[in-house]
C-alpha cells in the first residue's frame, strides 16, 4: 500500500478526491494526517481528534469486487478488519455499532466514512476515511467517547497501530467478492453491539421503543424486533439510533 503522510490538512477523504482528480489510477493508498482540520463521520457530524495522540487517515482502494447492490459489504469488511487488528492489542469488547463505528468497553474508539465512487453502474473507486482514538485521554462532551488508552490504560505507538490496521484491511480487501459476502456478513452480525439484547431505539420522530437487534440485511438495513411488534422491521441509516 502506498502511504502518504501529511501534516495538517482539513480532511484525509477531501485530499483522497484530490488526488484521484489528479491521477485517476491511483494505486491502493493511505493518506494520514496528524492532524485534521474538519474531519467528517456519519450524518453529517464532525470528527474532531487531538493531533498527535490519535490516527486519522483515508486509503483509497481502486476497483473493488463488489457491484454497486453489496457496497455494504465493502463497509462491513472493513470494520470487521479494524476489529480484527484492535484485537492484536487485546482490547476488551470489541464491537461495532451499526453501521461501522468501532466500541470496546462500550467507548466508542473509532469512526468509518466510506465514500464509494460509482461510475457507469460499478464501483470504480472507494475513499475509506478512519478515525481511531490511540492515546488521547480527554473527551469534552462526548461521555461515550474513549480511546485505546482510556480503555486499557495503555500508550500505544501510532506508528505500529497504523501498520497493524492497514494490514488487516489489506488482507479484508483481498477476501472481497460476491462468492465471500455471506461469511463477511456473518462475521460483521456475530460482531454487532447489543445483537440479541433488549435496547432503546430512538426513531425518525424522535419516539422511543424497546427492540432487539437480529443481524442486517445484505443491504445494510438493521433489522430489528420490536417488543410491541411480532414482526421484524428494517430501519436505514437515518431512520433510526441506538440509545446507550
Amino acid at each position: 500500500m502506498h502511504l502518504i503522510k501529511v501534516s495538517a490538512i482539513n480532511s484525509t477523504n477531501s485530499f483522497a478526491r484530490e488526488l484521484l482528480k489528479e491521477n485517476p489510477h491511483l494505486p491502493l493508498t493511505c493518506i494520514v494526517a496528524k492532524k485534521q482540520t474538519q474531519g467528517r463521520g456519519q450524518r453529517g457530524t464532525t470528527w474532531s481528534a487531538e493531533g498527535g495522540k490519535n490516527l486519522t487517515f483515508s486509503v483509497f482502494l481502486p476497483r473493488p469486487n463488489i457491484s454497486p447492490v453489496q457496497q455494504f459489504v465493502l463497509s462491513a469488511t472493513i470494520a470487521t478488519s479494524v476489529i480484527s487488528a484492535l484485537e492484536k492489542f487485546e482490547l476488551p469488547r470489541l464491537k461495532v455499532k451499526w453501521p461501522n463505528d468501532i466500541l470496546s468497553a462500550n467507548q466508542k474508539l473509532a469512526g468509518i466514512l466510506i465514500e464509494n465512487i460509482i461510475s457507469e453502474g460499478k464501483v470504480t473507486g472507494s475513499i475509506i476515511g478512519v478515525g481511531l482514538n490511540v492515546n488521547q485521554e480527554e473527551f469534552g462532551g462526548l461521555p461515550q467517547a474513549g480511546s485505546m488508552k482510556t480503555v486499557t490504560g495503555k500508550e500505544f505507538r501510532l506508528e505500529e497501530v497504523l501498520d497493524v490496521v492497514l494490514r488487516e484491511l489489506e488482507k479484508g480487501f483481498s477476501e472481497l467478492s460476491e462468492e465471500n459476502s455471506e461469511e463477511i456478513l456473518n462475521t460483521y452480525k456475530n460482531a454487532l453491539f447489543r445483537r440479541l439484547v433488549p435496547s432503546t431505539f430512538r426513531d425518525a420522530q424522535g419516539s422511543l421503543f424497546t427492540g432487539m437487534i437480529l443481524d442486517v440485511s445484505p443491504s445494510g438495513k438493521l433489522r430489528v424486533q420490536r417488543e410491541e411488534k411480532e414482526e421484524v422491521t428494517e430501519f436505514d441509516l437515518k431512520e433510526v439510533s441506538l440509545c446507550y
